[in-house]
C-alpha cells in the first residue's frame, strides 16, 4: 500500500494546479409553447476569435446546464441546439467581477418545416441526443492527423478508457463495440478504437440493446447491453490497415509478425502470421489482431509473471478471418452474415520446476522435494463457422460449427525425495516419460427463434428451438519408466516400465424446444393474472467409447506383455430428458423525467430423467442405472433507473440439481505406479443433491455533465450439497505416508463466495483524469471428511484484494500502480493438525511518458512475495523498459526493449489442500535486450469522391 500512498502524493500537485480561477455559464432550457424542460439539449461554448470549442454539456432531466472552468476576459459565444427546435446563439464575456453568468430560463422555439432553405455553417456540435442514443461528433475534436478513435474517446465527458482497454460510460461497461452495426474483426473494442482514424468517423453512437444471444433467462440476468457503434463516413467505408514487424535480441531472442486487415461495406478479411520465442501469447483467435493495433498503448509486457508464461515458449501462428454481410445495413440489431476463421498454432514449451511440500500426519510430517524437467510440442488447426440472421420481421437463426485437430508430443523427467520430519529419508522416486496424442473434435450448435422485436398479433406462435451435436476422436500413446526406491524397511523397491495406448471416441446430440405461447393456448383471451407460461423440453444423448491397452516390460524375457488389470474397454451411454413448465410475471412503471423500474419473477418447474449404461470388459463395471428428480429453479430480476442520478440492476437465481457418481468413483481402475495415494471406489455411492443460490447487484452513475463517475458490482453465491462424494483418508501405520482414499457420501458440503468490483473516475481538468478500481473476492469452502477414522472437516478460506490507481495526462503522461493481496487459509476441525496458510503480495507499476509525438518511454515493475506457513518467503522483481520512436508520419516504429533488467523472472505458485501445503517455482524467460522495427500500412477510403460534410453541423438561417 505504500506504493499507492506515494502515487497519491505524486498526483497532488496535478490536482492543485487545476484549481485556478475560472468562470461558469448556467441556465435552464424550456419549450416556448408548452413550458416543459428540454432534457439532453446540447449546449456548446466557443471562442469568438476562431470558433474553437471551449466546453460542452447536455442538459439534465430538468433542462439545467452548468458549464464551469470557462476562461476569463475572453470573447465567447454559446449555441443551444435540440432536435426539432431553432438553435439559440448568444455572445458573452466573463471577468473577475462576473465569474458566473446565470441566464435563467431560456425558451427554445420549435422549427418550421421550411426553415432550412438558406443556411450557413456556424459551428460543429460535439454531443447530442438522438432519441435514446447519445451521438458523438468526431469533427468537434481538434486532434493530430494520426489520431485514432481512442484519442477522441479520452476527451468525452463521462467516458473512461481503462488500462486494460475496457471502456465505461458513466461507470457502466460497454459490452459491445460495432463498426457500422457489425462486429469488427472479432468484436474486441481495441481492434476498432486503436486502429480506425478519427477523420474516418462520421459519428459514434452509444445506446442500450437487448441481448438476443440468450435463449432463456432462468440462469442468466436479462439486463440489456450497453453498446457503441462507430459509424464511418460514406467515403471511408472501405479501408486497409495492419502491421509488419520484426525484432532480434540478446540470448537469441526474436519476434516477427505480419497483420493485414481490409474491409468494405459487406466484407471484412484479415490475415495474421507470426513467430516468437519471447512468450508472447498472441496468435490465438482475435488476439492475433487485437495485440497488433496502430495505437500501441504499451500497457502490457509479454513474458512476465503468470501461469500462461511458465517456462520458455516458442510460438508460430497463422490466422485467417472473413466476415461477409449479405446486406449493407448498419443496424446492429438486424443482420444477415456469416463469419469464418482458420487458425494454425504451434507451441514448444520447456519447463524446469522445483517444488516442495509438507504433509502433516498425526504426530509426524512428511516433506517431499521434487525436481522436474519437461518439454511439450503442440500443433493445432482450428476452423470456425458462424451464420447469423436476424430480421425485423422474421425468425432469428444462429448456427455455429467448430473443428479442431490437435497433435502433441512431450517428454518429462522427475525426481522426488520424501523425508520424515525433514530428517529421516523415507523413499526416492525417479520417473521419465514420453507421450504423443492426436485428436479430432467437431461440434455444431444452432438455434431458431420466433421474432420478438415487436408484440406479435398471435402469441401462440412464439417458440424457440436449439440443437447441437458433436464428435471427438483421440488416440494417445504414453511410455513411462518409474523407479521407486524404498529407504524404509516396510516398503518395497521396484521399477515399472509401462506403455499405454488409448483410443477414445465420443458422440453427443441434444435438442431443446421452448414454446412461449402456452398461456394463450390454454386460456385464450384470458390473461391468467398476466402470468406468462412456457413449455420447455430438452433431450440429450451422449456415448463415450474407450479402448485402453497397457503393457509392462517383463524383466526376464525383455518383452512387453499385456497388463490384464489395466487393459480394458469401456462404453458409457447417457440419455436424459428434462421437461419443464416456466411461469413468469413482470411489473413496470415509469414517470417521465423522474424514474423507471422493471421487476420480473420466474419459476421453472423442471423434472430430470437420466439413464446411464456402462459396458466394460471389467465385469464389475457393467452397470445399468436410472435416476429421476424434481429440480426446480427460481429467478428474479429488478431494474431501476432514476433520471439524472443513478441506475441499478439486480438479479437472483436459485435451483436444485442432481449429480450421479461416475463409474470411476464406483469402480476405479488403480494404476500400480501410484504408490502413495491409492483410491478405493464405493459401489454404494448415491447421487448428490445440490442447492445453489446466486445473487448479483450492479449500480452505476447516470448523471449528465458530471466530472465524477462510478460503478459498483456485487456478487454472492452459495452451494450446499448433500450426499456429495467425499473422502475417508486412511494412512498406513508404517509411517511412510502411504494412504488409501475411500470414497463416501457426505452431507453439508458447502461453498460460500462473494465478490465486489468498484470503479471510480474523475476528470481533474479537460486533459487529465484519475481512475481507481478495486476488486475483492472471498471464498469459504467446507468439506467434511475423515482422517484415520476421525471426522475432520476441512475449512478453506481464500481472500483476494486488488486495487489499481491510474493517472492520465492526455498525450503526455500516464501512470498506473496496483497492489494485489491474496491469502489462503486451511484448518481441520476435530483434529490436532495445525492451521496452514499462504500469502501472496504483488505490486505492479507502469509509466508511459510521451516526450514528443514521436518518442515514448515506458517502464514497468512487477514485485511479488509468496509466503507459505513455516517457510521463507519466495520473492521476484521483474523490471522491464521500452523506448519507442515513431517516424514516416507515425507509420514506422523503432523500439528498444529491455526485459527483466534484474534477471529475477521466475514463476512462483503456492498450493494448499487439507493437511498439505507447498510451493512450486518454475523457470521463466529471463533478461534479454531487443531492437525491433515495425511498419503500419494504413489507407482509409479511396477515389476522388468528394467527402460528405461533417455530421452534427449547427446551421443558422
Amino acid at each position: 500500500m505504500k506504493h499507492l500512498s506515494f502515487l497519491i502524493f505524486l498526483l497532488v500537485p496535478f490536482t492543485l494546479s487545476a484549481q485556478k480561477k475560472a468562470g461558469a455559464l448556467k441556465g435552464i432550457l424550456y419549450d416556448s409553447i408548452n413550458d416543459y424542460a428540454l432534457q439532453s439539449a446540447s449546449v456548446t461554448v466557443y471562442r469568438q476569435t476562431d470558433s474553437s470549442i471551449v466546453d460542452f454539456q447536455l442538459a439534465n432531466t430538468q433542462g439545467e446546464f452548468d458549464i464551469k472552468n470557462l476562461p476569463l476576459n475572453t470573447g465567447l459565444y454559446f449555441i443551444v441546439s435540440y432536435t426539432g427546435y431553432r438553435p439559440l446563439l448568444k455572445d458573452f464575456r466573463l471577468d473577475t467581477l462576473h465569474l458566473i453568468t446565470d441566464l435563467g430560463k431560456l425558451f427554445l422555439v420549435r422549427q418550421g418545416k421550411d426553415e432550412l432553405e438558406e443556411v450557413i455553417v456556424k459551428a460543429v456540435q460535439p454531443l447530442r441526443m438522438n432519441g435514446d442514443t447519445l451521438e458523438i461528433n468526431p469533427d468537434a475534436f481538434k486532434l493530430d492527423s494520426n489520431a485514432v478513435v481512442e484519442d477522441m474517446l479520452l476527451r468525452v465527458p463521462g467516458l473512461t478508457v481503462w488500462g486494460d482497454g475496457t471502456i465505461t460510460m458513466n461507470g457502466r461497461k460497454l459490452e459491445k463495440v460495432y463498426v457500422d452495426g457489425k462486429p469488427f474483426f472479432g468484436g474486441a473494442a481495441q481492434t476498432a478504437t486503436q486502429n480506425l482514424p478519427k477523420n474516418a468517423i462520421e459519428k459514434i453512437q452509444l445506446y442500450q440493446e437487448k441481448d438476443v444471444s440468450k435463449l432463456t433467462n432462468t440462469e442468466e440476468k436479462t439486463d440489456s447491453l450497453y453498446s457503441m457503434n462507430i459509424k464511418l463516413k460514406e467515403d471511408k467505408k472501405k479501408g486497409l490497415f495492419g502491421k509488419i514487424g520484426a525484432g532480434y535480441g540478446t540470448d537469441d531472442r526474436y519476434s516477427g509478425d505480419a497483420v493485414l486487415q481490409v474491409y468494405d461495406k459487406k466484407n471484412q478479411a484479415g490475415i495474421a502470421v507470426g513467430i516468437n520465442n519471447i512468450n508472447k501469447e498472441e496468435g490465438t483467435g482475435e488476439n492475433a489482431f487485437m495485440e497488433n493495433t496502430f495505437k500501441s498503448n504499451f500497457r502490457f509486457f509479454y513474458g512476465g509473471r503468470g501461469s500462461a508464461n511458465d517456462g520458455i515458449t516458442r510460438r508460430t501462428y497463422g490466422n485467417l478471418k472473413w466476415q461477409h454481410n449479405f446486406s449493407e445495413s448498419d443496424n446492429s440489431q438486424f443482420y444477415n452474415r456469416f463469419t469464418t476463421d482458420y487458425g494454425y498454432l504451434n507451441t514448444t514449451k520447456n519447463f524446469i520446476s522445483n517444488g516442495n511440500s509438507i504433509q502433516t500426519i498425526d504426530d509426524y510430517k512428511l516433506t517431499s522435494i521434487n525436481n522436474s524437467r519437461s518439454t511439450n510440442d503442440n500443433t493445432s488447426n482450428t476452423v470456425k463457422f458462424l451464420y447469423e440472421n436476424r430480421k425485423k420481421f422474421g425468425n432469428f437463426v444462429n448456427i455455429s460449427a467448430n473443428y479442431v485437430n490437435q497433435y502433441s508430443t512431450g517428454t518429462s523427467e522427475s525426481n522426488t525425495d520424501v523425508f520424515r520430519n525433514a530428517v529421516t529419508p523415507v523413499s526416492r522416486t525417479s520417473s521419465s516419460s514420453y507421450s504423443s496424442s492426436n485428436s479430432n473434435n467437431f461440434y455444431m450448435f444452432g438455434w431458431l427463434r420466433s421474432n420478438d422485436f415487436e408484440l406479435r398479433d398471435d402469441p401462440r406462435k412464439n417458440y424457440s428451438i436449439n440443437f447441437g451435436g458433436g464428435y471427438n476422436e483421440t488416440q494417445s500413446n504414453r511410455g513411462t519408466v518409474n523407479t521407486f526406491e524404498s529407504l524404509a524397511d516396510s516398503l518395497y523397491s521396484n521399477t515399472i516400465d509401462r506403455k499405454y495406448n488409448n483410443r477414445n471416441k465420443s458422440y453427443n446430440a441434444n435438442i431443446g424446444l421452448n414454446y412461449d405461447g402456452f398461456r394463450q393456448f390454454l386460456f385464450g383471451i384470458y390473461n391468467f393474472f398476466n402470468i406468462n407460461m412456457s413449455l420447455i423440453n430438452n433431450v440429450n444423448f451422449s456415448r463415450t467409447e474407450q479402448d485402453a491397452t497397457v503393457m509392462d516390460l517383463d524383466t526376464l524375457t525383455h518383452q512387453y506383455k499385456a497388463n490384464s488389470l489395466l487393459t480394458n474397454t469401456n462404453t458409457l451411454s447417457n440419455f436424459s430428458y428434462n421437461p419443464a413448465l416456466n411461469l413468469n410475471r413482470s411489473f413496470n412503471k415509469s414517470v417521465w423525467g423522474k424514474y423507471y423500474y422493471w421487476l420480473n419473477f420466474g419459476l421453472d418447474l423442471r423434472y430430470q430423467f437420466l439413464n446411464q449404461q456402462n459396458e466394460s470388459s471389467i465385469f464389475n463395471r457393467n452397470i445399468d442405472r436410472s435416476f429421476r428428480s424434481f429440480v426446480p429453479s427460481l429467478n428474479a430480476n429488478f431494474n431501476y433507473q432514476k433520471d439524472n442520478a443513478f441506475r441499478l440492476y439486480s438479479y437472483i437465481w436459485a435451483n436444485i440439481n442432481m449429480q450421479p457418481p461416475t463409474i470411476d468413483q464406483l469402480y476405479p481402475i488403480i494404476d500400480s505406479t501410484e504408490r502413495y495415494y491409492v483410491v478405493s471406489g464405493n459401489p454404494f455411492l448415491k447421487a448428490s443433491n445440490s442447492k445453489k443460490l446466486n445473487y448479483n447487484f450492479d449500480i452505476s452513475r447516470a448523471k449528465l455533465n458530471s466530472k465524477s463517475n462510478y460503478g459498483a458490482r456485487l456478487g454472492f453465491n452459495f452451494n450446499n450439497t448433500n450426499r456429495a462424494v467425499g473422502d475417508s483418508l486412511v494412512y498406513l501405520p508404517d509411517s511412510s505416508g502411504r494412504s488409501i482414499r475411500y470414497l463416501i457420501n457426505i452431507d453439508q458440503q458447502r461453498t460460500l463466495g462473494g465478490n465486489i468490483n468498484l470503479n471510480f473516475s474523475h476528470n481533474l481538468t479537460k486533459a487529465s483524469n484519475i481512475g481507481i478500481t478495486y476488486s475483492s473476492s472471498l471464498s469459504n469452502n467446507v468439506q467434511p471428511g475423515y482422517i484415520n477414522g476421525q471426522l475432520s472437516t476441512s475449512r478453506n478460506n481464500t481472500l483476494t484484494n486488488n486495487i489499481t490507481v491510474q493517472y492520465n495526462l492526455i498525450d503526455r503522461f500516464n501512470i498506473s500502480v496496483s497492489e494485489i493481496l491474496s491469502t489462503n487459509r486451511n484448518a481441520q476441525s476435530n483434529s490436532q493438525l495445525p492451521v496452514s496458510s499462504i500469502r501472496n503480495y504483488t505490486t505492479n507499476g507502469n509509466i508511459n511518458y510521451f516526450i514528443t509525438k514521436s518518442i515514448t518511454l515506458n517502464t514497468s515493475v512487477n514485485y511479488q512475495t509468496n509466503k507459505a506457513a513455516n517457510r521463507d518467503a519466495a520473492t521476484a522483481t521483474i523490471w522491464n523498459a521500452n523506448a519507442i520512436y515513431r517516424f514516416m508520419q507515425q507509420k514506422a516504429e523503432l523500439k528498444l526493449t529491455a526485459f527483466d533488467l534484474l534477471r529475477q523472472n521466475k514463476n512462483i505458485t503456492n498450493f494448499l489442500d487439507r493437511n498439505s501445503v507447498g510451493t512450486t517455482i518454475t523457470n521463466g524467460l529471463q533478461q534479454y535486450f531487443m531492437i525491433s522495427f515495425s511498419y503500419y500500412p494504413r489507407k482509409f477510403g479511396g477515389g476522388n469522391r468528394r467527402p460528405s460534410p461533417p455530421a452534427g453541423i449547427i446551421i443558422m438561417k
